[in-house]
């Protein structure tokens, strides 16, 4: 919001449930920062209301497309992409271990990843190989307040590690953001300091892979913008069997974070960050 190339085009106003006029003689243009399908189903309802009694020129993150990105309804969103597998997923809510167990057993695909709903970022995540890994945690209370299960597909590569990858979408195009590497399954950016840091072949084949290993499934990334139809947002994934096989995507991702600037080692993660908020600005002036 005090960027000088928008501020120099534009005012940035904050608009809720209580203060709907816009400035009088204005032309308005809203972006929803709302971005959970899961958590926020009351938020998303209220900010289509908004939109109804402000009537923008544009709207950028549409409710309407925000609800695509459930991690139920994705695998519906998605289905039948050429060269895209998306894991079958299903939202539970058991109010007992007993129907818990029975979630997991109708389910009936193992292993299984067992993850609270409305969460990211690994928090309240679990893989299970059998009915029985249950009982090691079926003391904690985030399985009793609704939970999604997911197909898991093991993604480890030919030098027994973990890459998951993370494209970017602004209006239609994909710009790669980041491929860290792990020795286990569940892989985010604060892995990077666990492996990365100690393997500069590791950071070499990231800024290889986000420099042109993209570029023959970008067909695939335009065909999940075309489904999904939100003007930013991310999509994590890995690559198996010269297949993308995603995990997630949905508006909920950190892309314009620079704390690996605190070591040169990622200093070419910089320029693909910079292109992403380059991309973005420029589809905000076109608007």
């Amino acid at each position: 919001m005090s960027d000088r190339t928008l501020a120099a085009h534009s005012a940035s106003i904050l608009i809720d449930a209580s203060t709907t006029r816009p400035p009088a003689n204005s032309r308005v243009n809203l972006f929803n920062l709302v971005g959970d399908a899961d958590s926020s189903t009351k938020s998303l309802h209220t900010i289509q209301n908004i939109i109804n009694a402000v009537q923008p020129k544009r709207c950028f993150n549409k409710p309407i497309d925000v609800f695509k990105t459930s991690r139920a309804r994705l695998p519906k969103t998605l289905a039948d992409i050429p060269r895209c597998i998306v894991p079958r997923v299903e939202a539970a809510n058991p109010g007992t271990y007993g129907e818990l167990q029975e979630a997991c057993k109708n389910f009936n695909s193992w292993p299984i990843i067992v993850r609270a709903a409305g969460f990211h970022g690994g928090e309240y995540m679990n893989l299970l190989t059998d009915i029985a890994d249950l009982d090691a945690i079926k003391d904690q209370q985030w399985l009793y307040g609704g939970i999604v299960l997911i197909e898991f597909i093991d993604y480890i590569n030919e030098r027994g590690q973990y890459q998951k990858n993370r494209v970017i979408m602004v209006d239609g195009v994909p710009y790669p953001r980041h491929a860290v590497t792990s020795n286990h399954w569940m892989v985010h950016a604060q892995t990077r300091a666990e492996l990365m840091n100690e393997d500069l072949e590791l950071c070499h084949r990231e800024k290889t892979f986000l420099d042109t290993g993209l570029q023959e499934y970008d067909q695939v990334f335009r065909e999940i913008y075309q489904r999904i139809g939100l003007d930013i947002f991310g999509i994590d994934f890995a690559i198996v069997d010269a297949q993308i096989v995603i995990f997630e995507a949905n508006a909920c991702m950190k892309f314009l974070d620079r704390s690996f600037r605190a070591d040169n080692r990622f200093d070419y993660l910089d320029g693909h960050v910079k292109a992403i908020k380059s991309a973005i600005k420029k589809m905000l002036l076109r608007s």
